[in-house]
């Protein structure tokens, strides 16, 4: 009895007749998709051209400026300018970011001037980095003594002159969760001229005489904000670490670390929240103006920055900001900080500061969002301040 076959058999009705029309028309077939393929690569391709040229078509050049003029008791009548210029460094990188270069000074009638210019510039798709911030003066600053407990009284001012230079240079890192690291240079020479009758300005207190700082240190940083201006989305995350020793040319010798964590969430409909935790502290012996200082314009809002010093200094704030309507908008913020001492017997969350206001933002540069910003801020026991300036607080 003869075996049936198992193998499979081609019959007339089979698969393989049902595929004889296709791989007759296979090769049409085959020429028409890749044509088809490649006109809608061409398309891609073509987009993709339209977009590049539409955002470096937009690379102009920048240049936005103000007037300004104020009174305070220490510099009775002061009037200055401020400016920002902004550009790019290449015009083919799609990614790069705008460098910047922006000025302020202003002088008062009590002869007091001060300058400042930082340049910021961005190149390699933004893995290399440059930072050459400069500034110089002579006028009135304040010191109430170290500690979180330092009272308000009267006669706190002295007279100094002042020259500031600074210089960071980042790459590219292969350490992981970091965009860039970079070497950092920090230099300072105070001239104090004048020490009128500060009780806290004393033949002991380091920094007296003034002199040289000068320090290098490196610095690690994650930047994932999705503009630099105004962002609206990511982070931006800085370690920064800074040796001060007469090795450099310093007239101290101290290290200074200090920790910026800032993250951006977008609220939709062009609401944004801001939020920043900053933490500064020194080890060895620094002079008394070269310790972290609470308040400012930009973090501690509503305290004159030094109100407050000593070794260790950790602040958070938060802020939101408001849609635009047609170049206006505004924002609200709150936070709350505090320095203390080594010992840490001085921390008491009876002695945290806290500091809350708002603010009013005007479209100052539409091209790259830069603002122009006025803040007025509040503190503990009715300290206030009135803050202007260009760029975000943070």
């Amino acid at each position: 009895m003869k075996k049936p076959d198992l193998r499979t058999r081609s019959t007339g009705g089979g698969f393989g007749t049902a595929l004889t029309p296709f791989l007759r028309w296979s090769p049409a077939v085959v020429f028409l998709l890749a044509a088809g393929a490649a006109d809608l690569q061409a398309q891609d391709e073509e987009a993709s051209r339209q977009v590049t040229l539409e955002i470096l078509e937009g690379r102009d050049r920048s240049l936005s400026a103000y007037p300004f003029a104020y009174y305070t008791p220490e510099t009775e009548f002061a009037f200055g300018a401020g400016g920002i210029v902004t550009f790019y460094t290449s015009r083919v990188d799609r990614i790069l970011r705008p460098s910047k270069a922006t000025v302020s000074g202003y002088y008062s009638t009590r002869g007091q001037y001060s300058f400042s210019q930082e340049t910021e510039l961005y190149f390699d798709e933004n893995n290399l980095l440059i930072q050459l911030p400069f500034s110089f003066g002579s006028f009135v600053d304040k010191y109430w003594g170290a500690g979180n407990q330092a009272q308000d009284v009267p006669g706190v001012n002295y007279d100094v002159n002042v020259v500031e230079l600074g210089v960071v240079v980042e790459g590219a890192t292969p350490l992981e969760g970091f965009a860039r690291d970079g070497i950092v240079y920090r230099g300072s020479y105070r001239d104090i001229t004048d020490v009128k009758e500060n009780p806290f300005l004393t033949d002991e207190t380091v920094g007296l005489e003034g002199g040289f700082t000068s320090g290098f240190g490196f610095d690690l940083v994650d930047d994932s904000r999705d503009a630099t201006f105004y962002p609206t989305d990511g982070g931006y995350h800085r370690l920064y670490f800074v040796w001060y020793a007469p090795v450099f040319g310093s007239d101290y010798r101290y290290n200074q670390v200090e920790v910026d964590l800032r993250e951006y969430m977008s609220l939709g409909h062009g609401q944004v929240l801001a939020f920043q935790l900053y933490g500064d502290m020194v080890f060895g012996d620094p002079p008394f103006y070269e310790l972290p200082a609470l308040g400012g314009g930009s973090l501690m809002r509503g305290y004159y920055q030094g109100r407050y010093r000593d070794v260790n200094y950790i602040a958070g704030q938060m802020e939101y900001r408001s849609p635009r309507w047609w170049r206006l908008s505004a924002v609200g913020f709150a936070g709350i900080g505090d320095v203390f001492g080594n010992s840490g017997s001085d921390v008491s969350f009876s002695r945290i500061k806290p500091s809350w206001g708002g603010g009013l933002r005007f479209l100052f540069d539409q091209t790259q969002g830069i603002n122009l910003r006025m803040d007025v801020g509040f503190g503990r026991d009715g300290s206030s301040g009135v803050y202007f300036g260009l760029e975000e607080a943070f």
